[in-house]
């Protein structure tokens, strides 16, 4: 199985035409590093799901041909100049230049190896695009699942299916095979099994940030329900929007990496590869969307996520990311972690400054109460924006004008 180390991850972007973007270099981490995590943000109709798209074409077609796309597009514009070909031809020329020459991607592994495409460890790797509109319904299930036909389904959906419309599916497989394996006394297999359910269990506890949170089995109706430490119980169809959002991107990426595992026969192996994900905060609330990232990279550590986002809490959510703004050009590295949520705000998604429009106007008019030149005029002026605005003036905002109005205060006393 590919190692870290050999795995080509996305190095640099460049986007050619991205509608709203071109000609942009977007630079992800120096040749030779340790890879990074890639965060787009920028305005709405910047091209952020675009670039996204666009991107996962490329991998996908590196994953399936011998031949990559940095090497195709050229010998098919050659071709088509020759003009020797039935127009037929050329316009599947035309369709597949257009799909995979909107960017180009660079990519780069830690030991230095040249790129040649994804083909030769295309079933060891995991190649995940998830959309904005997303929500988990999962499939009813009535019985045990023959594992190859199951697992076909997670690995290779049909149009319009999402591999985690399977996920109960595959979790009362795994709890049959648990006690089959204890039967037969297939001891590890128990375990790895045991450990599954363990880690899922650790992991719902962080994302309901209860840490007595439990998954319990009834097998009498192959349910599972998630139980909280206040008495609350409920499927996994029964989620809110905001948590369906986010399990909807956890259980795909669980179950192709157990399976990745179950293949390599080895269960502590951690599979590469890239997950693209278009709004990952849809639905959530502040706290979660500092959260998602976070605990998807601990969760799957060789796996590069690549994120378009309009969530200040997001893009600073990670240490080992790029945050790079389509709107402007601008990048920012691992500064962005430690930036607040205001300064990412002016910074990557166009606000003009961290206040409100109410807050603007209150300061506007300390600005202009400070030019007055009749300063007993300005001090009553200033007393009565405080008694009449005060209730919309954060902690920050009201200690701001009370200082100019001590300040008015001391002249007059002077």
């Amino acid at each position: 199985m590919i190692t870290r180390q050999e795995f080509p991850y996305l190095q640099e972007l460049v986007i050619n035409d991205a509608y709203a973007v071109k000609n942009l270099r977007v630079p992800v981490f120096e040749p030779g590093q340790e890879f990074k995590h890639l965060v787009l943000t920028g305005r709405n109709g910047s091209g952020k799901t675009t670039v996204l798209q666009a991107f996962v074409e490329v991998i996908r077609h590196d994953a399936s041909n011998g031949q990559t796309a940095e090497t195709l597009i050229p010998q098919l514009r050659a071709a088509v100049a020759t003009g020797n070909s039935a127009q037929s031809i050329v316009d599947v020329w035309h369709k597949t230049i257009d799909k995979l020459d909107k960017i180009k991607a660079i990519f780069s592994s830690v030991n230095g190896a040249s790129y040649t495409g994804f083909l030769k460890f295309n079933t060891q790797i995991v190649i995940a695009l998830f959309e904005a509109t997303r929500k988990i319904q999962l499939k009813e299930v009535v019985t045990v699942a023959r594992e190859d036909a199951l697992e076909a389904q997670i690995a290779q959906p049909q149009a319009g299916q999402s591999p985690a419309e399977f996920f109960k599916q595959y979790l009362v497989n795994k709890k049959v095979f648990q006690v089959f394996d204890a039967m037969d006394g297939k001891r590890e297999g128990a375990k790895q099994q045991e450990l599954f359910f363990a880690k899922l269990e650790d992991t719902l506890a962080k994302i309901f940030e209860d840490p007595a949170t439990k998954l319990e089995f009834i097998r009498e109706k192959f349910e599972f329900y998630i139980s909280l430490s206040d008495g609350r119980r409920f499927t996994f169809n029964q989620l809110s929007a905001g948590f369906s959002a986010f399990l909807s991107i956890l259980t795909e990426l669980l179950m192709r990496v157990d399976l990745l595992r179950k293949q390599a026969n080895d269960y502590t192996y951690d599979p590469c590869g890239f997950v693209l994900i278009d709004e990952p905060e849809t639905h959530l609330h502040l706290e979660m969307q500092y959260q998602i990232l976070p605990l998807l990279t601990n969760l799957f550590p060789n796996l590069q996520f690549i994120v378009a986002t309009h969530s200040p809490a997001v893009a600073s959510s990670i240490k080992n990311a790029t945050v790079f703004d389509l709107s402007t050009g601008q990048a920012l590295g691992d500064t962005a972690a430690g930036s607040s949520f205001s300064e990412l705000m002016q910074t990557h998604f166009g606000l003009e400054n961290e206040y409100s429009n109410v807050a603007d106007k209150i300061l506007e008019e300390v600005a202009e109460i400070g030019q007055m030149p009749d300063r007993a005029a300005a001090l009553a002026r200033m007393q009565k924006l405080l008694e009449e605005q005060g209730r919309y003036m954060s902690p920050v905002l009201r200690l701001d004008v009370q200082a100019h109005l001590l300040h008015l205060q001391r002249e007059q006393a002077a």
